[in-house]
C-alpha cells in the first residue's frame, strides 16, 4: 500500500474491500493511521508489540485513513491515530491517540 507505515508481519493491512470480512469474527484490533501523522508514528511501536504479544489470540489490522477514509467515516473516527477493538464483528472499544500499551492490553485481556 502506498504510504503504508512499516509494520511487522503480524499486522495485516486492510482497506475498504476486505474490512468487513476481516473484523467479522474473533477479537480484532484495528489501528487507524495517517502516514505523515507523528502520533501515528509514535503508536506504531506499541501496535507492533501488541501484534507480537497476541499473535496467537487476536488479529491486528492497520487501516490507512488516507487510502480508505470510508472505513473511518463509517465508524465515526474523528481522531488519528485511533484504535478500535472488535469482538465478533462488533466494535466494543475505541481508543483515540497514542496511549501506553497497558491501555490496549487490559482491554484485550478482558475480552480473552
Amino acid at each position: 500500500m502506498k504510504g503504508q507505515i512499516t509494520m511487522n508481519e503480524d499486522i495485516i493491512p486492510v482497506d475498504s474491500y476486505d474490512f468487513e470480512e476481516r473484523v467479522s469474527s474473533g477479537i480484532v484490533l484495528v489501528y487507524f493511521y495517517e502516514h505523515l501523522n507523528l502520533q501515528s508514528r509514535a503508536l506504531e511501536t506499541i501496535i507492533d508489540e501488541i501484534a507480537e504479544q497476541y499473535c496467537d489470540s487476536i488479529k491486528v489490522l492497520a487501516a490507512d485513513v488516507e487510502q480508505s477514509p470510508d472505513i473511518a467515516y463509517h465508524l465515526g473516527i474523528e481522531s488519528i491515530p485511533s484504535v478500535v477493538i472488535f469482538n465478533g464483528g462488533e466494535p466494543v472499544e475505541q481508543i483515540d491517540g497514542a496511549n501506553p500499551i497497558s491501555v490496549y492490553s487490559d482491554i484485550i485481556d478482558d475480552l480473552l
